[in-house]
């Protein structure tokens, strides 16, 4: 089971220099963020309980651009304040946005496999 006391017992031993996590809500979300500052430098903008929003720039080539590691909700009724929340972001952000992560969205309604409940957890 993923918690704040096995998360900082992994994490330090991945094997990177740097890393930011999100901490599970309930049985949902957690996020971790990681990295080396060898070949690029990095500073944590922003966290929230679903997205870690970076600033990265490679001095190798002098230019700056922000990565985003996101969880995205899967309930339908909290996707679309997510997805404005992301929208407001990028009107803040000035520079080349990539956002990684699971945005729970599917391509096409087959792809769904199971249904868990608001209350339900998976283990």
């Amino acid at each position: 089971m993923v918690n704040d006391q096995n998360i900082s017992n992994i994490l330090p031993r991945m094997g990177f220099d740097h890393y930011e996590y999100a901490s599970p809500n309930n049985c949902s979300g957690g996020l971790a963020v990681l990295w080396n500052n060898g070949n690029i430098h990095a500073l944590v903008l922003r966290k929230d309980t679903r997205a870690i929003h970076i600033l990265v720039h490679d001095p190798e080539i002098a230019k700056n651009s922000i990565i985003s590691g996101i969880y995205a909700p899967a309930q339908a009724n909290q996707k679309e304040q997510f997805w404005s929340h992301l929208m407001d972001l990028h009107q803040t952000f000035d520079l080349p946005w990539c956002l990684i992560g699971d945005f729970h969205e599917l391509a096409n309604p087959v792809e769904k496999n199971g249904r868990l409940g608001p209350n339900s957890c998976s283990v």
